[in-house]
């Protein structure tokens, strides 16, 4: 009898009742292979919950990163980086880091030095087939957000950049960070944070709304939300698509 309830206390500890004790759940986090970027280096990632759905899906990359880089435009500065196999429940085929030192069109909104972040639904054999010029095939309005407007042009290897009319270097002040949907021939084949280097210098975390179109013309996991992030502890940034819904 004296054994029992010495052992009573313990057992209430460890579990207060059958009831009570559940599976803690865990996040689990998977890694793209290491690209060297500038004096640093550049990874993808996604993270799944217990269940198996995406969390969250993007790019972590050192401080370092940040220096060491082009100040010429190029081929050079384009950065094809695969996702974990882990990430194929997403839609996202695979994801591309690309250096600006000079900006880009339209002038002088983008002219800063900054990265676009591609996140691609396509691969590059069909970007391959994508060539320079105006882009006259329209987009059903269902698949556009809500204030983005068409850049027209199509960038080789890439598409036509949509941007938000409302995001604030389009409202008079300096371009930090926004985010762009990519179009092609009628279909959406990427969406991309685009950031300067001056805004990541200064260490943000921050996490901004994604505009959402009516419809989404493909199956997969589209982000509500952007993140962008860095741990002084790690010296690292990590660029995340996140507040993931399933679309079918």
């Amino acid at each position: 009898m004296t054994k029992y309830f010495l052992f009573l206390p313990a057992a209430l500890i460890l579990c207060t009742s059958f009831f009570s004790c559940k599976k803690t759940s865990k996040a689990r986090t998977y890694y793209g292979d290491e690209t060297h970027v500038g004096n640093g280096s550049v990874r993808t990632f996604i993270t799944l919950n217990d269940n198996g759905d995406p969390q969250s899906i993007g790019y972590k990359f050192s401080e370092s990163m940040l220096s060491g880089l082009s100040d010429k435009d190029g081929m050079n500065n384009m950065f094809v980086l695969n996702f974990p196999p882990q990430a194929n429940v997403t839609g996202f085929d695979h994801a591309e880091l690309d250096w600006n030192p000079n900006g880009h069109d339209p002038l002088p909104i983008y002219g800063f030095p900054h990265f676009d972040f591609h996140f691609y639904t396509v691969g590059t054999d069909q970007l391959s087939k994508i060539i320079p010029g105006p882009d006259t095939v329209s987009v059903d309005k269902q698949y556009i957000p809500k204030d983005y407007v068409s850049g027209v042009m199509a960038v080789p290897n890439m598409g036509v950049h949509w941007a938000d009319t409302l995001s604030s270097e389009y409202q008079g002040q300096k371009f930090t960070t926004t985010f762009i949907y990519g179009f092609y021939h009628g279909k959406m084949i990427f969406v991309e944070p685009m950031i300067t280097r001056e805004y990541l210098e200064t260490h943000p975390n921050v996490t901004m709304p994604v505009k959402q179109p009516a419809a989404f013309q493909k199956p997969g996991y589209y982000p509500t939300q952007y993140s962008i992030h860095f741990d002084p502890n790690k010296n690292e940034y990590t660029i995340a698509l996140e507040g993931l819904e399933k679309h079918p």
